[in-house]
């Protein structure tokens, strides 16, 4: 059965964007070091889900090349927006737990990524609809920004699955929701 996952890179304090929804924190790394990590994480995705935030953010590149290619994709939205040329795109307002259904479905033996942003992930995780969060903490203090995960309930357990440190001092958590 497919797995629900937010996989996301984060501040050390917890910030997915900083107070100007930028993430050039996080460009500063590069991403040479975490490439193999990630191709091997996205060839396990049969579904993507994202807020309409996460889907402008990918829009505003002028020279955008759909990320996702071959990877149906929704974006939770009551908005009207545009499609990506050659992107399979489904927009969905509506209940998260029959969009879950239709995501884990679509997946088949693959697994659900929640790409984001932290909304999205949140109200998955507050809908008990995240199974696991991916959280490669890069070496950076943003200060304010958007929150990782901003779940409006007050404690919810984790069950730390696995460590991975990669070079320049970023390291990933992965943790089952439970």
């Amino acid at each position: 059965m497919a797995l629900t996952q937010y996989y996301v890179a984060s501040s050390i304090d917890g910030f997915i964007a900083d107070s100007s929804d930028r993430i050039d924190w996080l460009l500063q790394f590069g991403f040479e070091a975490f490439d193999e990590h990630y191709q091997r994480f996205l060839s396990g995705i049969g579904a993507i889900v994202m807020g309409a935030a996460t889907y402008d953010f990918l829009l505003a590149d002028p020279s955008l090349q759909w990320p996702y290619a071959g990877i149906p994709t929704w974006v939770v939205t009551h908005r009207s927006l545009p499609v990506v040329e050659g992107a399979d795109i489904t927009f969905f307002e509506g209940d998260l737990a029959q969009l879950d259904t239709e995501l884990r479905d679509t997946a088949g033996d693959r697994d659900v990524w929640v790409v984001g942003g932290g909304s999205i992930a949140a109200q998955f995780a507050d809908a008990g609809l995240l199974d696991e969060l991916h959280v490669t903490y890069m070496p950076v203090l943003v200060g304010s920004g958007k929150p990782l995960l901003p779940v409006s309930e007050v404690s919810r357990p984790l069950e730390l699955l696995r460590t991975t440190p990669f070079t320049g001092g970023a390291i990933e958590h992965v943790y089952r929701v439970a």
